[in-house]
């Protein structure tokens, strides 16, 4: 029986990684960071390392409780199950392969980490020849996942509408006396119930002023009939996340929410109008933040307007004043716009959606209605 090859989608990853790995005069590099196996071999468990050699397969090194599950999600790449240390199984593979220099990912492997492995191989080699030079490896793979490809997009399109799902399902029923940790519980729950592989995050659920904290934790706090809440939520479907925050009041907006409300939203569509392949990661921040800066809200946006999606809920590229003062957004980026105002002591206010980079412009992935109605200003 022939031996099962990757896929073709996954052979035109390594490829690039191959051809960064001969470019740096290196004779493989080592990868360790979970996603990143993830992207490369379709292989979704923990504690195990990838070998991408210049020229051949790439090989999976992991344990007996992997197995089975290496064997199913990644048929088409060799794997070594190992029986002691990591160290000794990498010594193991490459010990009649005569490598000089091996990369190890200088994004994954700490100083101490490199440090025992180190060790370990100058044990393993020990009477066998000389252990591999270990240098820092620069393995772009974060560029590299920035683009993504169309069945990558919809796949974070899908996840989106999941959670959107879900939101509507707990929307209706949100009611004074609810604590924020209940109403999160109950969403991550809906998205569970509708096929998400689980929260994509930590949801945030943040009652009245507890809003004005960006990344509040959910807690005891209740909702109250004349407040508001704001719900920044992600569903993770098929390893691809989403992400998104809406903000509801029970009743209605104080006037004071409401103009602030109307001012995040203006600035929202303002920097999903900019978005278009070749514009400056900077000027698409800078569409949103300048219009509230003229709003007198300026101060209170304190946070960068977007960041990428994919496998990871923050990649590259950042829509920011800090981004690459030259980095421009590409056709198969997908980013979130999610400006926000805080003001302690009263509240926040963060609307966000998630946005495709496509050829001509761009694809708004998250479509849950935003409009504030006037029927909501108190």
């Amino acid at each position: 029986m022939p031996r099962p090859t990757l896929p073709l989608e996954l052979k035109s990853r390594l490829k690039p990684l191959q051809r960064r790995v001969k470019e740096a005069g290196l004779d493989a590099a080592l990868l360790n960071l979970p996603l990143d196996l993830r992207y490369l071999t379709g292989f979704v468990g923990d504690d195990s390392w990838l070998l991408v050699p210049a020229r051949g397969g790439a090989v999976i090194l992991t344990d007996a409780r992997f197995a089975e599950q290496v064997e199913r999600e990644a048929p088409g790449t060799r794997a070594v199950i190992r029986k002691g240390l990591m160290a000794e199984a990498v010594a193991g593979v490459i010990g009649k392969r005569g490598y000089a220099k091996l990369g190890l990912q200088e994004t994954g492997f700490t100083l101490e980490g490199k440090k025992r492995l180190k060790k370990g191989l100058r044990s393993g080699f020990r009477g066998a020849g000389r252990a591999p030079k270990l240098v820092a490896f620069e393995d772009g793979l974060a560029s590299q996942r920035a683009l993504k490809t169309p069945e990558e997009i919809e796949k974070i399109r899908a996840a989106g509408e999941l959670q959107q799902r879900a939101f509507e399902e707990i929307v209706g029923g949100l009611a004074a006396g609810q604590q924020e940790s209940a109403v999160a519980g109950l969403l991550e729950y809906r998205m569970r119930e509708r096929g998400a592989d689980g929260a994509a995050f930590h949801t945030i659920v943040a009652a009245d002023a507890n809003a004005a904290l960006p990344h509040a934790i959910p807690g005891p706090a209740k909702l109250r009939a004349s407040g508001f809440v704001l719900i920044d939520w992600g569903a993770r479907l098929d390893g691809y996340c989403a992400d998104m925050t809406r903000v509801v009041a029970l009743r209605r907006f104080s006037r004071k929410m409401a103009d602030v409300y109307d001012a995040v939203l203006e600035a929202q569509e303002a920097a999903i109008a900019a978005i278009a392949p070749g514009v400056r990661l900077r000027d698409v921040d800078k569409a949103a933040r300048d219009l509230l800066t003229a709003r007198g809200y300026g101060e209170a946006f304190g946070h960068g307007l977007g960041h990428g999606l994919g496998l990871n809920v923050h990649e590259d590229p950042r829509l920011s004043p800090l981004a690459p003062k030259n980095g421009r957004l590409e056709v198969g980026h997908v980013v979130t716009v999610e400006p926000g105002v805080y003001l302690p002591g009263i509240g926040g206010v963060r609307i966000e959606d998630d946005v495709a980079v496509v050829e001509g412009g761009k694809d708004v992935l998250t479509t849950l209605p935003k409009q504030r109605s006037d029927a909501e200003l108190g």
